[in-house]
């Protein structure tokens, strides 16, 4: 898919896509209380009929008086959240047909999560990742930072290995507690250990798992000699693809729940946007 295609696609996903956080929050106007996103505060929106259920603190008592009936405070949330991708670029994002890749849905699925937040007026951070931490953009809002993170995709790749540990440091080290952090991969690295839980105890982290029907080798298939895109080693393709299994084993989906991270699973063409937009509107249910 075209970088061109892939800004048109997101654009038309921005009103679909919505990003929430699950955890508690307190601040010192408001106490605590669940929201789907953070805020800083509170502000005066309007007054209106009090109804049973309305925060107490809430009755507006001079108009109560005037009027003669229970009128409360309409408040609505100063939001502050910051969604920050972690973007795998490694060389083996890059297998199946041409527009069609694990690399094009990685692309397409942070881009459209991208244009979601700066939609919602919220701070978007990025981190691409290979052997190393590759390049990374602070939290930013408006069209200028969106253009950064698509441009930074752009130019993203190279690596010959994957290391998610360096870009799990960088958010639990650089980013504001209880930012939502999407690590998006094919999940072909070793198990982070300690980055991995930092991260997951000082945010609200969610993992996407790229996958393409190729990884499944169906029944049958005759010994194939396969060379591994980060490595040299050849091997056939059972081999490469019980090696696959072994690789991913450390950071599986009961793995990363145990560490009250979000899994969800993309696939890459034409089910891609499906199945994300599955993916955070299960989510978002879950958390109301």
């Amino acid at each position: 898919m075209t970088q061109e295609a892939v800004r048109a696609e997101a654009a038309s996903l921005v009103r679909r896509l919505r990003v929430r956080a699950r955890r508690d929050v307190t601040t010192s106007l408001t106490g605590g209380y669940r929201s789907a996103f953070r805020g800083q505060g509170l502000t005066f929106e309007e007054l209106r009929d009090y109804a049973p259920g309305d925060d107490v603190r809430w009755i507006e008592w001079n108009a109560t008086a005037r009027l003669g009936r229970p009128i409360a405070k309409r408040m609505r949330e100063e939001r502050d959240l910051v969604l920050a991708l972690l973007i795998d670029v490694s060389p083996s994002l890059d297998c199946g047909p041409a527009d069609q890749t694990k690399e094009d849905a990685v692309q397409r699925a942070c881009a459209a999560l991208a244009s979601a937040a700066i939609a919602s007026q919220d701070r978007v951070a990025l981190a691409l990742f290979g052997e190393k931490l590759e390049h990374v953009l602070s939290p930013g809002t408006g069209a200028l930072q969106r253009e950064r993170v698509l441009r930074a995709l752009e130019q993203s790749g190279g690596a010959e290995r994957t290391d998610a540990g360096p870009a799990l440091d960088w958010a639990a080290e650089k980013l504001p507690r209880h930012s939502v952090v999407v690590l998006i991969s094919d999940f072909l690295f070793p198990d982070p250990g300690a980055a991995l839980r930092r991260c997951a105890s000082k945010h609200d982290l969610v993992a996407l798992r790229v996958r393409d029907p190729s990884d499944d080798p169906p029944p049958g298939l005759p010994p194939l000699r396969v060379r591994g895109a980060e490595g040299r080693r050849a091997r056939t393709w059972r081999r490469a693809h019980d090696a696959e299994r072994a690789l991913t084993a450390p950071v599986s989906e009961r793995a990363l729940r145990a560490l009250g991270a979000d899994y969800g699973e993309l696939w890459t063409g034409a089910r891609l946007m499906p199945s994300l937009l599955r993916f955070f509107e299960e989510r978002a249910r879950r958390r109301t």
